[in-house]
Parts: C-alpha cells; structure tokens; sequence
C-alpha cells in the first residue's frame, strides 16, 4: 500500500505542475493579448482559442487533483458529524458516485473524439482531439484516484477504531 501512495503523491505533483504550467501560461497570454489590443490596437491570432483550451485542460486535470486531495463533492461539515464508519462509508458512497460520472464521461467522450476529433479548429488548426483528450483524460486520473481513495478507505475500515480518536 506504500508503493500506492507514493505512486499516488507522484501524480499529484506532476498533474499540479502541468496544471500550474497551464495557468502561467494562460496568466501571461492573457496579459500579452489584453496589452496587444489595448496599448497597440493588434492581437496574436488564435491566441483567445489557446487561452480556452489551456483553460478547458486546467479544469480537466484540476478536476482529478481535487479528487486525490479529498476536495470533491462533499459536505465536510455532514460527514463530520457521523460516527468513523458512518463517515467512511459515506465517503465510500461519494467516491463510487463521483467514479460512476468520469466513467460514463470517459465512455461518451471516447465516442466524441473519434466522431469530431480528427477536423481542424478553424483558427489554429489544431485537431480538435488534441483539446477534447483532457476530457478522457481528466476522467481517467478522477477514476484512478478514486479507487486509490478506495482502497484507503477500505483499509481505514479494517483498522481498529483508537480510543478516543475519529
């Protein structure tokens, strides 16, 4: 279980330094475009689309660290209240739902993609495949979260409860 939570935490770094990467990025774009059209009357072409795309991955991906950091659908001040396993199994419930999403996500947007994925965006001509992958793969790594979320919380219900600790 330690090679999965180190497997874990690796993810998580890695996925918030791409996300970290794509909001600087998105940060100084949207600087460079604001100063472009107001200071010079000009603009960088297509550079409102990349600003959407970076802006559709962020989200994807950020999606997927909220969920390893325990930040997803949930009303912390509810689970809280309950009894330790009450509140794991809640949390078990929560996860299962929020899996269920991204894997209906994952099976629609698999369809998407191979349908529209391979035309050009009119601007940038990128594929539009390229930006609709962050959809898959944000699921992917919600998924892949959940279920190491999963199995700690199987293994948090296996262990003896502590006196006078949650």
């Amino acid at each position: 279980m330690d090679c999965l939570n180190r497997a874990e935490r690796l993810t998580t770094r890695v996925l918030e330094g791409v996300v970290s990467a794509c909001f600087l990025v998105l940060a100084l774009l949207v600087i460079t475009l604001v100063v472009l059209r107001y200071a010079f009357n000009t603009t960088i072409v297509g550079g409102n689309e990349v600003t959407g795309y970076l802006f559709i991955y962020t989200t994807a991906l950020g999606a997927a660290v909220s969920v390893g950091s325990g930040q997803h659908i949930r009303i912390g001040v509810f689970v809280g209240a309950l009894p330790r396993r009450a509140g794991l199994l809640v949390d078990g419930v929560a996860l299962l739902l929020v899996m269920a999403l991204h894997a209906g996500l994952l099976w629609f947007s698999a369809e998407w993609i191979a349908a529209v994925g391979g035309f050009p965006f009119a601007v940038v001509r990128v594929p539009q495949g390229i930006v609709q992958a962050a959809i898959p793969l944000g699921c992917f790594f919600v998924i892949l979260y959940c279920l190491t979320r999963l199995a700690a919380l199987v293994r948090a219900l296996k262990a003896p409860q502590r006196e006078g600790g949650p």
